[in-house]
C-alpha cells in the first residue's frame, strides 16, 4: 500500500547559497500600456534650400466708386472695370540656409507599445540568502511510496526540529511563472538626442498658395461728380518642388516615461551549489 508523508508547516528560518546561476532568462514579447515625452524640444536645420519652378500669377480687379451731387438730386454707385492678369516665371529660386528652426512640443503619448528583448544568457548571480521560507500542506511524495516487507500505520509526530541542513548542488531545469512580471512605471531622463543628419528632402507634389491685399484707391473730384478708382491685388504662387539639402535634426526630452510595464519571464537552468540551511522545524507530521 502506498504511503505519503503529510506535513502540516514546515518553516526554514534561514539558509544561503554560495552560487546562484540561471543558464537563461528568457524575457517574452514586453508590453507597455503608454509611453509618456514630456518637454520635448526639436532643432531643425538646413544647409540649403531650393524651390523649384516657382511661377507668379498677379491678378488686378478695377472697380469705380462714383458718386453724383447735382443739389436737388444726388445718387452714387460702384462699377467694375474688368481685371487684367500677367505671370511671371522665376525658375528656381536658391535659399542659402536655413538656421535653426525650434520646435517646442510639451508632451507626447503613445499607448499600447510592445517590444521584443533578446534573452539573458548566462546570468551569474553571485551567492545568496533567503529567510523565513513556509510551506503548507505538504505531501511527500505526491503519488505516495512502498516499502517491500516494512508497514507503517498510523504514525503522527507533533513536532520536529533539525537544527542544521546541508545540500551540495540543487538544480532546476526551467521555471516559467504563470503571472507576468509587471513594473507600474518607470522614467528616464532628461535624454538628448544627438544631432543627426539626413539625406536631401523634397516634396512629392507641387505647392500651391494665394494672398491677397486690400484694395487701393485713387480718388476724383469734378465738383459735382467723383469717385474714387480702386485696384485689389491677388497673387497666386506656385512651386513645383521644395528641396532641402544638408537636413539636420537634433533636440531633447526631458522626461521619457512609461506606464504599465509586462513581462513574460522564464528561466532555465537555475543551479545553486553550496546550500546551508538553518534550523528546519515541521508540525504535525502523518503518514
Amino acid at each position: 500500500m502506498a504511503q505519503t508523508i503529510h506535513l502540516a508547516q514546515a518553516a526554514i528560518v534561514s539558509g544561503a547559497a554560495a552560487g546562484i546561476k540561471v543558464e537563461e532568462i528568457v524575457l517574452g514579447g514586453v508590453t507597455i500600456g503608454q509611453l509618456t515625452l514630456e518637454g520635448t524640444t526639436l532643432e531643425i536645420a538646413s544647409a540649403s534650400a531650393a524651390l523649384q519652378a516657382v511661377r507668379v500669377v498677379i491678378h488686378l480687379d478695377f472697380s469705380f466708386d462714383w458718386w453724383i451731387n447735382l443739389g436737388f438730386w444726388s445718387d452714387s454707385g460702384s462699377a467694375s472695370l474688368g481685371s487684367l492678369s500677367f505671370a511671371l516665371d522665376l525658375g528656381n529660386v536658391a535659399i542659402p540656409s536655413l538656421g535653426n528652426i525650434p520646435l517646442s512640443v510639451p508632451n507626447i503619448a503613445i499607448a499600447n507599445l510592445s517590444a521584443v528583448v533578446a534573452p539573458v544568457a548566462a546570468a551569474d548571480l553571485g551567492g545568496g540568502t533567503f529567510t523565513a521560507l513556509t510551506a503548507a500542506n505538504v505531501d511527500l511524495p505526491k503519488s505516495g511510496f512502498t516499502l517491500a516487507g516494512f508497514a507503517v500505520g498510523g504514525v503522527t509526530v507533533a513536532n520536529v526540529e533539525v537544527p542544521q541542513a546541508a545540500a551540495a548542488v540543487v538544480s532546476i531545469q526551467d521555471f516559467h511563472p504563470n503571472g507576468n512580471l509587471v513594473l507600474p512605471r518607470a522614467s528616464l531622463g532628461p535624454l538628448q538626442i544627438p544631432s543627426v543628419t539626413t539625406a536631401d528632402v523634397q516634396t512629392t507634389a507641387a505647392i500651391g498658395f494665394n494672398g491677397n491685399a486690400g484694395q487701393q484707391g485713387l480718388g476724383l473730384s469734378l465738383s459735382a461728380f467723383g469717385g474714387t478708382f480702386g485696384v485689389t491685388p491677388t497673387v497666386y504662387v506656385s512651386i513645383g518642388a521644395l528641396e532641402l539639402q544638408g537636413v539636420s535634426l537634433s533636440g531633447s526630452v526631458a522626461k521619457a516615461i512609461l506606464d504599465t510595464i509586462g513581462v513574460p519571464v522564464e528561466l532555465r537552468g537555475i543551479n545553486l551549489s553550496s546550500i546551508d540551511i538553518g534550523q528546519i522545524t515541521a508540525a504535525n507530521i502523518t503518514f
